[in-house]
């Protein structure tokens, strides 16, 4: 089967997303194209939403939630307004020359340009929208696309109350790559890490590094107790300079951007981090209870709220976080329901199921 997936370089989730459905359709024998959508409708338009995101986030997270909760309701225009035959053409010499059987969308962006191509088209082709987080946002939803693949299927009374058909609902879970599906023991981590064999919290903001200040990984260090902590400062690279400068009372393992995030998950007791959507599924696989802290108005707040209500999380307010956690880290019974909970909403073969999907709607 020939299989087209397109992404978005906003944030790094949506192509984690990509990468992990593309080595799975690889595995299983089909022919992959992976493509930027933003990138192939214009490199500045990619580059300039990708730096005013960024921007929101980092300056304005209130102005971006107004946005998210904004374009929640029926939009004042459709996707098809946006295709000119300029780009019309563009989008079918690239259908012509790959003339995929099936396209994967992990991105809300290229789900609605393609849906509405589509149905200009007339083309044939199956569109299926990979959601990438714990919600649904209304941007998702189009006409054109054929399956909804959701993180849960307790998500599905929410997209089915914005018109989708149950017909066309997959809630396989969000697609992470196979690395997270087979973790090894707390003590094994430790050890491969050369971690100490004791409570151990991994601080995380992201791939970008945001959301961690150094005040506050000082603060936490300083409240706990015969427990050691990992933070991992992505590719924030003034953020790793601060905090390599540290004198830490406990053990603190300091690190940029690692490739190997699901062994410092194994390693860890809970995860401090923000509810980012793939995050959270990576997490979930791993099993490992989730702390959230400071979530950005919009997808990370739904993130959150749902994953809280699952008892699979808990959402600690900035100010109070690190007495919280200083109890938490040492309260084995509440760890463990949250754990089990976890493992309840995890779904690691989530990519599997998608392409055996696929290959089931032929």
């Amino acid at each position: 089967m020939n299989v087209m997936i397109f992404s978005a370089s906003i944030g790094h989730g949506h192509n984690q997303v990509a990468q992990a459905l593309a080595l799975e359709a690889k595995c299983q024998g089909h022919a992959v194209q992976v493509i930027d959508g933003l990138e192939f409708v214009s490199p500045f338009l990619s580059k300039v939403l990708l730096e005013s995101y960024l921007k929101l986030l980092r300056y304005t997270p209130s102005v971006y939630g107004k946005l998210y909760q904004w374009t929640e309701e029926p939009m004042l225009f459709d996707f098809a307004s946006l295709i000119n035959k300029l780009l019309c053409r563009k989008f079918k010499r690239l259908l012509a020359l790959h003339r995929p059987e099936a396209i994967l969308c992990t991105h809300s962006f290229p789900a609605g340009l393609l849906a509405a191509l589509k149905l200009r088209l007339g083309e044939p082709v199956r569109l299926v929208a990979a959601v990438t987080d714990f919600t649904v946002h209304y941007t998702w939803v189009n006409p054109g696309i054929d399956t909804y693949v959701l993180a849960s299927h307790k998500l599905m009374p929410l997209i089915r109350h914005l018109d989708v058909q149950k017909a066309a609902l997959a809630p396989l879970g969000i697609p992470i790559r196979p690395r997270f599906a087979n973790p090894p023991s707390k003590i094994e981590a430790r050890l491969a890490l050369g971690l100490n064999n004791k409570p151990t919290v991994l601080v995380m903001g992201g791939g970008l590094g945001m959301g961690t200040p150094s005040e506050l990984v000082r603060l936490l260090d300083s409240s706990m107790s015969d427990s050691q902590m990992i933070v991992l400062a992505g590719t924030n690279e003034s953020l790793l300079r601060e905090l390599k400068a540290v004198r830490f009372v406990n053990p603190v393992t300091v690190l940029g951007f690692v490739e190997n995030v699901e062994a410092y998950m194994a390693a860890a007791d809970v995860l401090v981090t923000k509810p980012g959507g793939v995050t959270c599924a990576e997490a979930l696989a791993m099993a490992v209870p989730l702390v959230f802290v400071s979530p950005i108005p919009g997808q990370e707040w739904r993130n959150s709220t749902f994953l809280v209500e699952q008892l699979a999380a808990i959402h600690f307010e900035e100010s109070t976080l690190a007495p919280k956690l200083a109890d938490l880290i040492h309260d084995e019974v509440r760890l463990s329901c949250m754990s089990r909970m976890a493992r309840e909403l995890a779904r690691p073969h989530a990519a599997r199921d998608i392409v055996e999907l696929l290959q089931r709607a032929k």
